[in-house]
């Protein structure tokens, strides 16, 4: 089950794999809830027949396992966190139950939400088998109150942690300490974020901390007649060599330092065009910059025929978890050009160009060397299809993630640091 429609819930955040964009063709029937979110019936499970919310809250989604349940909580839609829940769906032997602790990004209309929602994201914790959330906001949020219950937390880029200095990081590690102490299991989805988080606990919280990294389906290759008419369906020609950017269009992102190396490769000669695909906080800047070789598509649902026009994956963020964005596309077989913030090097390992976060001459000097060569885009986009496919496939991130719920269901309730 899950919250909301089937689509990409933001530019960058791909659906499950086989599913139609609004969630048509499901063999579950859906209904509306008094809470605006989507009810899924759970028939056929091994549970009595019902119909069950399937809403996020900053930990999202309830697991039933084989007649248990697990909860997953996260604390707004949208984004990765989103994309993760809708990948769990595809765990066998669980059904998931979303709520969303928030239903906004916006920090001042956030804090009435979440203070409304806590106690039903509550009483339904109490329903669940197991309790899933979602980021270190929520996790700070709802965890301690959780304690005694089996819990997993994903931490999803520690974004909370990693932008907090003096008395306010003070309070985040702290909280951060509670709610970990109250996990069964904490899950950091790439190896520095292991390390970023171990260094603001107590050694006796260590063991809790495990690495599953993300995964995604490898995509199937996409023929010569669909890449011409995608091509042809934004304006493009043959020729030219096509950058990709996706994702939420704010300043951790960096859209205007790829607009920037862009044009500065172009003016060295590059038959360079950068497609910007994604909305935000910076949407009006990037449309300002529109010309012959930047394109801002806004939100775009159709990331496929993106990833079929496209030559090249460029992703210049300071500060990412695993970004679902970048393993998309190296499913689909771009080359991956990537700053080194936290993240970033890890998911491409030798598979991707990688250059210091906002350095722009060596960005451009990067995607200049790469439109001039098709043998080295066509060299790194294989090797990122093969990583994916040996190393941080949607199998793996699936098993790995089960084993964390059994782990989970199986130990003991956690007694804290």
């Amino acid at each position: 089950m899950r919250s909301g429609r089937m689509r990409r819930t933001r530019t960058g955040s791909p659906s499950r794999p086989g599913r139609s964009r609004r969630g048509r063709g499901r063999s579950t029937p859906r209904r509306r809830g008094r809470c605006g979110g989507w009810l899924a019936s759970t028939r056929g499970s091994h549970r009595s027949a019902g119909w069950r919310c399937a809403r996020c809250a900053g930990s999202r989604a309830t697991t039933r396992r084989w007649g248990s349940s697990s909860r997953c909580l996260q604390r707004h839609p949208g984004g990765g966190a989103e994309t993760y829940i809708d990948l769990l769906e595809g765990m066998e032997g669980y059904s998931h139950r979303q709520a969303a602790l928030s239903g906004t990004r916006s920090r001042l209309r956030g804090i009435p939400s979440v203070l409304r929602r806590m106690r039903e994201v509550r009483r339904l914790a109490t329903q669940a088998d197991l309790v899933h959330v979602h980021g270190d906001m929520a996790a700070m949020l709802v965890a301690p109150s959780l304690r005694g219950k089996p819990l997993v937390i994903t931490t999803h880029g520690l974004h909370r942690l990693r932008r907090s200095t003096h008395i306010a990081g003070r309070i985040v590690r702290r909280r951060l300490r509670e709610a970990v102490a109250a996990s069964s299991v904490t899950i950091c989805i790439a190896r520095d974020e292991r390390e970023d988080l171990a260094s603001a606990l107590p050694a006796s919280l260590h063991d809790r901390l495990v690495v599953v990294p993300n995964g995604v389906a490898v995509a199937p290759a996409a023929d010569l007649e669909r890449r011409r008419e995608a091509r042809e369906s934004l304006g493009l020609g043959e020729a030219e060599v096509v950058a990709l950017f996706v994702g939420q269009l704010e300043e951790r992102k960096d859209p205007l330092g790829a607009i920037a190396a862009v044009e500065a490769a172009r003016n060295r000669g590059a038959d360079l065009i950068l497609l910007v695909a994604g909305s935000g906080p910076l949407e009006g800047e990037v449309a300002a910059q529109a010309g012959p070789g930047v394109r801002p598509l806004g939100h775009r649902d159709d990331l496929d025929d993106l990833f079929a026009a496209a030559d090249l994956f460029l992703l210049p963020s300071h500060r990412e978890g695993m970004s679902f964005a970048l393993l998309e596309a190296m499913a689909h077989g771009l080359a991956p050009v990537v700053a080194d913030g936290t993240g970033n090097a890890e998911t491409v390992g030798a598979a991707g160009v990688v250059f210091p976060a906002g350095d722009l001459e060596a960005m451009s000097l990067r995607l200049l060397d790469l439109a001039d060569d098709a043998n080295a885009r066509e060299r790194l986009g294989a090797a990122a299809r093969e990583r994916i496919r040996d190393e941080l496939s949607l199998d793996q991130f699936l098993r790995g993630t089960r084993e964390q719920y059994e782990a989970a269901l199986a130990g003991p309730a956690p007694h804290g640091a």
